[in-house]
């Protein structure tokens, strides 16, 4: 066996290592005495494939322990040497029940997270001080660290790619080009891909599910132009007013050279929706698709959805692209996204499709953002489900 780290005492690891004994054997009774003994139910064992207890629960297909196990502080999130949950251990034994388990934890930590993250923010506007900025950056997801007195503790990762920074991405220089796949991209400074062609078929579908069936003269608003995809396909429905919002200067550029600024109906605002919404009035399509933002941002988006919306007929989407290349992120973003909208009067349809990817696809590039076989498509409307 390897040296302990730092903070932790050889006494202390041999009984996180019976922790681990015990969930790979199902023993519950003894795992449960080892957790009021004081073993670490977050730690991993960097000697083997560094799991944690819950890795080996997972992998025993006990979900009766798993539960356990995440109700005394697993980290649902904690992946081992190769990058894989323990519910990804429980997806490749296509052990459903221990899998919907653990993602089932995943969502009710991520909600309450949230709640935090909300609450903390509202105190620091409402003049809350440092208190309350420690509290929102504790509430946030990050990564486990073990503190020196061997606790754990979650450090907040902010990035320095620039896609990662919302005004570091505005003030950047972006490149419009030609891939390895002979389609259209843009990508930012560091080889991030801000949108690519291969979301042609997602945007198409989208469109269509927003627009077919509106009345004549529909109004629709788009956050995040990009290539213009989606706008291209929103003009086919012959939207009366179609109101586009997006701040990057060379993407307005590109819009321009395109366009679009002199096309009826349409009309471009050249500001960040956070500072312009209160003023475009309300519409019967509503589409966003930003880059560089999180989740935080997505769902303060969705908190202003209700006065944005012309009436209960009106129709919303977004690019659900989060965690695209994780399936169990993927599917506790998708849980968290319903539940948050549903939360706001907002009921969601779902319709999964196959993307277009091809390897030439991220030939280039910084890295690939999406590597899932399905794509899900989120249709909502207010009060109707």
């Amino acid at each position: 066996m390897s040296a302990p780290p730092a903070g932790l005492d050889a006494a202390r690891v041999s009984r996180n290592l019976e922790l681990h004994a015990a969930a790979a054997a199902g023993d519950a009774a003894q795992a449960k005495a080892l957790l009021d003994a004081g073993a670490d139910v977050w730690w991993e064992d960097e000697a083997t494939l560094g799991w944690d207890a819950l890795h080996y629960a997972a992998e025993r297909g006990d979900a009766k322990l798993c539960r356990l196990l995440l109700r005394r502080g697993a980290i649902w999130n904690a992946v081992d040497v190769n990058g894989y949950t323990a519910a990804e251990v429980a997806w490749s034994l296509n052990d459903g029940a221990t899998y919907q388990t653990i993602l089932d934890e995943a969502v009710r930590q991520t909600v309450i997270r949230n709640l935090l993250a909300q609450k903390a923010e509202q105190q620091r506007l409402e003049g809350g001080g440092e208190e309350a900025e420690a509290e929102a950056e504790a509430s946030t997801s990050g990564s486990a660290q073990i503190a020196a007195d061997g606790s754990l503790v979650l450090r907040v990762d902010s990035g320095d790619e620039v896609g990662a920074d919302p005004k570091a991405f505005l003030a950047s220089k972006l490149r419009f080009e030609t891939g390895a796949d002979g389609k259209e991209r843009c990508v930012d400074r560091d080889g991030g891909v801000v949108m690519a062609a291969w979301e042609t078929d997602i945007m198409e579908r989208t469109a269509a599910l927003l627009c077919e069936g509106q009345r004549d003269g529909f109004s629709a608003l788009n956050i995040g132009f990009g290539l213009g995809i989606i706008d291209g396909f929103l003009q086919r429905y012959k939207p009366g007013r179609h109101v586009i919002v997006e701040p990057h200067p060379d993407v307005l550029a590109h819009l321009r050279a395109k366009g679009w600024d002199k096309l009826p109906g349409v009309e471009i605002w050249e500001r960040r929706w956070q500072d312009c919404l209160a003023e475009l009035g309300d519409f019967d399509v509503i589409y966003t698709d930003t880059y560089s933002e999180d989740y935080a941002a997505l769902r303060a988006f969705f908190e202003e959805l209700p006065n944005l919306v012309s009436g209960p007929d009106a129709r919303f989407s977004f690019f659900h692209g989060l965690a695209g290349t994780n399936r169990f992120l993927y599917d506790v973003y998708t849980r968290v996204a319903e539940l948050d909208l549903r939360g706001i009067g907002l009921g969601t349809e779902w319709e999964e499709m196959r993307p277009q990817l091809t390897e030439e696809t991220w030939q280039g590039t910084l890295r690939s953002y999406w590597t899932l076989d399905s794509f899900r498509i989120p249709l909502c409307r207010m009060n109707v489900f």
